[in-house]
């Protein structure tokens, strides 16, 4: 996805009209000015590590702009990107993370497809840079890339998350959707067991679409003032 995807487009505009500075960027995924979303069939060659990288670089652009706290909004994959990013090495004007349908990859706290994950270790440990088909998300067999690019995004299963927000010390919060059928029955209540504060809007789906969008813009504005974060 770019930042054009509807849910990002209309949580920027709706918090910028409140006077918040609001930075959407889309990340490279190892194509230059990239402003189209990478099929399933494209071939990936990038990296969870360089993700996360770039959400740094353009977090550290953002605190060199101004004076004010940084609190980090994602949505869905990119609310895993970010949870990555703040359980390393975070930029101290970080204040926390907001994370809209938080997720993971795979089957619940279950390693994503063993044999193809397997397979794809072996290809790593022996230095085979071949392009494979793997299921990744919501690729379901079609996810072309080097075993390398593959493997970084398949370990962000439901233990990793899990860990990453124990040893997380920022506040974190979750607005997760009543009728999200895209995660196990316990999700919400490991991750409130790892120390998350999490909100649930009974029926909204994954993407808050259609009048739950007003439903999740409360809960962020909610959020955001509950943590003392104003414009």
């Amino acid at each position: 996805m770019t930042h054009h995807f509807p849910t990002v487009q209309a949580l920027a505009a709706d918090f910028s009209a409140k006077g918040y500075r609001v930075l959407a960027p889309t990340l490279s995924l190892g194509v230059s000015g990239r402003r189209a979303g990478l099929a399933c069939e494209a071939i990936h060659t990038h990296t969870e590590a360089q993700d996360v990288a770039e959400i740094g670089f353009w977090v550290d652009w953002l605190a060199r702009q101004g004076k004010g706290a940084i609190v980090l909004l994602g949505h869905s994959f990119g609310s895993t990107q970010l949870m990555d990013y703040l359980a390393h090495t975070p930029n101290p004007r970080v204040l926390g993370l907001v994370a809209i349908s938080m997720s993971y990859v795979g089957a619940p706290c279950e390693v994503v497809e063993p044999q193809e994950f397997r397979r794809a270790q072996s290809m790593r440990e022996a230095g085979d840079m071949a392009l494979g088909r793997y299921a990744l998300i919501y690729c379901r067999e079609n996810y072309t890339g080097t075993a390398e690019s593959y493997l970084s995004y398949a370990n962000l299963g439901c233990g990793y998350m899990l860990g990453l927000m124990r040893r997380t010390h920022l506040p974190l919060m979750a607005i997760m959707g009543g009728s999200d059928q895209r995660f196990g029955k316990d999700w919400v209540k490991d991750m409130q067991a790892s120390g998350v504060l999490v909100s649930v809007v009974p029926g909204a789906s994954h993407f808050f679409d259609g009048t739950f969008e007003f439903d999740l813009l409360d809960a962020v504005a909610t959020t955001l003032q509950g943590i003392k974060v104003q414009p």
